[in-house]
């Protein structure tokens, strides 16, 4: 930020103009006061402003009604039948001492008129109420998930989540963890950034070390939106300073597109003999689940191109046996999945040019007649990777 500073009148440095020089010294020490935490205003009868127009200034209202003397009780009565902001889930505490002053803050979680879903956290401080902390996603009201001394700093932390929908179909939980840092006279936060996740973080002390870890199960296997996901456990542990991502345990993959993702990944780095394995196993594992009914001869015909082109890499003898047994299950060339002519394009130039660069860029221009060939591999939803024609022929 920019501004013009005001003018002032400097001290000058040898002291000249004051009665005595030591003067400077004590005017430019002066300490500054220190805030009464204690000096709350006593309990009156405060009526509250009718519907107010927006967020800030019904915050505002809810600063003067504390520091008038409103009650909490009265201000979430008011709050749930006058303003109607608390909905189901919406919540006013006043029994928490959360800065450690030793007098309970007021907290609460409400949806905004231009906002959505808020929480706010106000202090007494100099015998008046002011908002300490504010958050708004624009989501839903946040959810507070745990109140209380996790990191084990006899300080209380608040672990809160809030939908947020970027559209009606695609929303998650935006997961924030805060704390009162004194020094600074403001909440903190303690994770390096929200944390975005399907389901909503739980607390756990996993490793039985009197710390409290943030622990996100993954356990959604996907929608036709996002696609497969894999489930698993991610966990957020204290290291001193704040909350990091420490461990990240993910299931064994469940559905057969999975596997070839991770092979897909392996071969782009160019690293063919982890591919190769992948690639066989989402070939013969009975274990693997289909994620769309129609994709079996459509994955088929997909793993032995791959396979192919991972062979050519490796300059193993199980290339041309590979493209033999892609010609015997797909004989029909009029019929036959995109991914079987795709292959028979490789292996052509590759033929004659011994060169895998030549034979990729043949490849891509096959791509540029059957734009299927990609629109495939693009049809598992919004968390599955993006193949372009460079991903479909890396080298």
């Amino acid at each position: 930020m920019q501004g013009p500073l005001p003018t002032v009148a400097a001290l000058p440095v040898s002291g000249g103009g004051l009665a005595n020089p030591a003067t400077a010294v004590a005017l430019s020490n002066r300490p500054t006061p220190t805030p009464n935490y204690t000096e709350c205003p006593v309990p009156d009868e405060v009526d509250m402003a009718g519907v107010t127009p927006n967020a800030r200034a019904m915050i505002d209202e809810i600063a003067r009604f504390l520091s008038a003397g409103g009650s909490p009780v009265t201000l979430e009565n008011h709050l749930r039948t006058e303003w109607r902001v608390l909905g189901e889930t919406g919540v006013v505490r006043s029994d928490l001492d959360l800065t450690g002053e030793g007098t309970p803050d007021v907290l609460l979680t409400m949806t905004a008129p231009d906002d959505g879903g808020t929480m706010v956290l106000l202090t007494c401080t100099d015998g008046r109420y002011a908002v300490r902390y504010q958050y708004s996603a624009g989501g839903g009201i946040p959810q507070l998930i745990q109140i209380g001394d996790m990191n084990f700093d006899n300080t209380p932390e608040i672990l809160f989540t809030a939908e947020v929908c970027a559209e009606e179909t695609n929303c998650a939980n935006v997961t924030q963890l805060i704390t009162w840092q004194g020094r600074l006279g403001r909440f903190v936060s303690l994770l390096g950034g929200e944390i975005e996740s399907v389901s909503v973080p739980s607390v756990s002390d996993v490793d039985n070390d009197q710390i409290g870890e943030v622990v996100l199960r993954l356990d959604n296997p996907g929608t036709a939106e996002t696609g497969p996901l894999r489930t698993g456990v991610t966990i957020y542990d204290w290291n001193g300073a704040g909350y990091v991502q420490s461990v990240t345990q993910l299931d064994p993959p469940r559905f057969r597109i999975q596997v070839i993702h991770e092979a897909d990944r392996a071969l782009e780095r160019l690293n063919a003999d982890e591919a190769i394995g992948l690639y066989q196993l989402a070939q013969t594992s009975p274990a693997l689940e289909p994620w769309r009914n129609d994709e079996a001869p459509i994955l088929e015909s997909y793993l032995l191109y791959r396979l192919l082109l991972a062979y050519a890499y490796t300059a193993s003898e199980a290339l041309l046996p590979t493209y033999q047994t892609l010609l015997e299950r797909f004989p029909d060339a009029t019929t036959a999945p995109v991914y079987v002519p795709l292959a028979t394009t490789f292996w052509n130039a590759f033929q004659v040019t011994n060169n895998l660069r030549s034979a990729c860029l043949e490849v891509r221009e096959f791509i540029a007649t059957r734009p299927e060939a990609l629109d495939l591999m693009n049809s598992y939803g919004s968390q599955s990777p993006v193949y372009t024609d460079n991903t479909l022929c890396p080298f």
